[in-house]
């Protein structure tokens, strides 16, 4: 706590109010002086900001900047003491002269104690000799006054009591410092928090009174606007934007970019000049980037690399070759291929690769999402827009997606009226959000991926041939398992080794179990595989054959088979179902048995086969032994 300084008229103050003081715990200072030395001795200590004192002294303290000045009040009871100290004499004509703020400006004659009592204040010293000298004259037998008042009776011969401040007025005003010291830490203390606020916030800010005029600034707008660290600010541009008129305009200040806002300065229903805020791009710009980092920890990141796709087949060579061609490049890619294949682990991978690594990788599969949500969930919505939407409104993906990859997976199951409308973002590269009136522009690479030939989605209507070409830039297939089977003993041991390395296990293909896995046709591919790894790895057995692997299919056969359904989309065409159904069923019946199944000839049947597309290469086999 800062120390008080007790200004005092008269040694018998000065030396009762350290008593005073160390009751109250507070710290002070203390010096005895004559009006003419006060502003001397209070510059004297200048760590203190408030000085305690009385009659003359305190008007002159009042002269010396940035000092409060608290005043030692007269009490009632102290002047009642004095008083009857001269009545007690026998003195019935008593004078009271002092400084008017020694009695909070009291003045006039009073009959007190069977006694007259005349209290006249006076403004200065001059004046208070003078005035005694007067009421002498007058016939007043003793006085009760101030150090000028009690030593000017006392050379002129006549009683005089010092008026005395005692404990009480003393502790009465120590008490009201300890007040103001308190509220000016407060005070302090909230400057130095707005201070620091503003002083660390992003945005610069410049107040101007109501004639432009700046009245504060701090270190960001310092820094805007001078041309050189060591010169001084020049807020002549700042103040254009003022003159403007303009709420919110972007301009540039000595080469940033800045976003700048005019706000009102608002009081006692007055405008009291204005607050310009100065926001820079391109801090908004790292702000911004430093958010989609955070989207890492979201999961909204890639977690896959070209590492991760294993084989080495020519097929598989070239495609990774090829992917990595692509993720240089900014353009749309359509990933297809058969459920299975691994169609997102290319996308991580290529975003991995590319440009765009540092920013979010958001996925969505577009199937899962009802089409009544999946717009509200692509371009976000405002707070409002309709009912239970939350407070604030929400991004899209699309949004969150910005300077990263968005991967829209079977993207053939797109609603058409959500196709219209990722045409136009595809076009125009900005959104709007439900509800919004506003364009917000995004920067956003689209990989897409299906298991549906959309091309022939085209022709028969169900897929925009726009947006299919929109989507298909570059394109990726993916071969099934079937097309690399060599690669399929490699991928299979990578998930054996995962899984039995979790169990405290090392398992082993024989060369067997490579070939049955070779010759299996894999419809599931990669996801088939990896889950029939992951159940021989249960077992107990370190080195694995052919009999651990067709006991495994064997039993998901007699489930497919159990089950007697075969899933086809609602939008997939006759011909498209009709496909889906013969290759099902060869897949685990001798064409004998699936032509008494369908009631056809088997002439029928390949001719349907031939029609449809359908190779004897393209139809799952089942292992050997089954």
């Amino acid at each position: 706590m800062q120390p008080i300084l007790l200004l005092s008229p008269r040694q018998s103050i000065s030396d009762v109010a350290p008593e005073v003081a160390r009751e109250l715990g507070i710290p002070i200072r203390v010096e005895t002086s004559d009006d003419a030395s006060a502003e001397q001795l209070i510059r004297k200590h200048p760590e203190v900001e408030i000085v305690v004192t009385r009659g003359g002294l305190a008007e002159r303290a009042r002269q010396v900047p940035g000092i409060t000045v608290v005043e030692i009040a007269m009490s009632l009871n102290e002047l009642m003491s004095n008083l009857s100290t001269l009545t007690g004499k026998g003195f019935n004509r008593i004078g009271v002269v002092s400084r008017a703020n020694l009695f909070s400006g009291a003045a006039g004659d009073f009959n007190i104690l069977d006694a007259q009592i005349s209290i006249r204040p006076q403004i200065d010293e001059d004046a208070i000799e003078s005035m005694v000298r007067r009421m002498v004259d007058e016939g007043f037998q003793a006085f009760l006054g101030c150090r000028v008042a009690y030593n000017t009776a006392r050379d002129l011969g006549v009683e005089a009591v010092f008026l005395e401040s005692g404990r009480t007025s003393i502790k009465a005003a120590f008490q009201q410092a300890l007040r103001i010291i308190k509220a000016k830490e407060q005070e302090k203390l909230q400057a130095a928090q707005l201070a620091a606020i503003i002083d660390n916030i992003d945005e610069a800010v410049i107040a101007f009174t109501p004639e432009h005029e700046v009245n504060f600034f701090n270190r960001n707008a310092r820094r805007l606007c001078s041309i050189s660290p060591a010169s001084a600010p020049d807020f002549d541009h700042a103040l254009s934007v003022l003159d403007s008129g303009e709420k919110e305009l972007v301009t540039s200040i000595n080469g940033n970019n800045v976003i700048a806002r005019s706000i009102p300065l608002e009081f006692d229903n007055a405008v009291r000049g204005k607050v310009l805020t100065l926001h820079e791009v391109a801090r908004i710009q790292a702000s911004e980037s430093k958010i989609r980092s955070s989207f890492h920890k979201k999961g909204f990141y890639a977690r896959h690399h070209f590492k991760d796709v294993i084989g080495d087949s020519e097929a598989i060579r070239q495609l990774a070759a090829r992917a990595k061609i692509y993720a240089g490049h900014d353009s749309n890619l359509l990933i297809y291929g058969e459920t299975g294949t691994g169609k997102e682990v290319f996308a991580q991978s290529i975003h991995n690769h590319s440009r765009r690594n540092q920013g979010p990788f958001v996925s969505v599969n577009v199937a899962s999402i009802p089409p009544s949500l999946l717009e509200s969930e692509l371009f976000g919505y405002v707070e409002g827009a309709f009912t239970g939407a939350r407070k604030g409104g929400k991004p899209g993906l699309f949004e969150l997606a910005h300077e990263g990859t968005l991967f829209l997976d079977e993207i053939g199951e797109l609603a058409p009226e959500i196709q219209s409308r990722l045409l136009r973002v595809l076009q125009e590269r900005e959104i709007m959000r439900i509800g919004d009136d506003k364009i917000i522009p995004v920067d956003v690479r689209i990989i897409s991926a299906t298991n549906r030939d959309l091309f022939q989605q085209t022709q028969n209507g169900s897929f925009r041939q726009d947006l299919y070409y929109r989507i298909h830039v570059v394109g990726l297939r993916i071969p099934p398992l079937r097309a690399r089977a060599e690669d399929i003993p490699l991928i299979f041991e990578h998930y054996l080794r995962l899984f039995a390395g979790k169990a405290g296990r090392d398992a082993r293909l024989t060369q067997a179990a490579r070939e049955t896995l070779k010759s299996y046709s894999w419809p599931g591919n990669v996801r088939q595989l990896r889950n029939v790894a992951e159940v021989v790895a249960y077992g107990n057995d370190e080195l694995i054959d052919t009999r651990h692997i067709t006991d495994v299919l064997g039993e998901q056969e007699r489930a497919s088979a159990e089950t007697r359904f075969i899933t086809i989309p609602e939008s997939a065409s006759l011909k498209q179902m009709e496909s889906e159904i013969i290759r099902n069923l060869l897949s685990k019946h001798p064409a004998d048995e699936v032509c008494s199944r369908l009631g056809i000839s088997r002439v029928t049947l390949w001719r349907k086969m031939k029609n449809l597309a359908i190779s004897a290469n393209d139809v799952p086999q089942r292992p050997s032994g089954q």
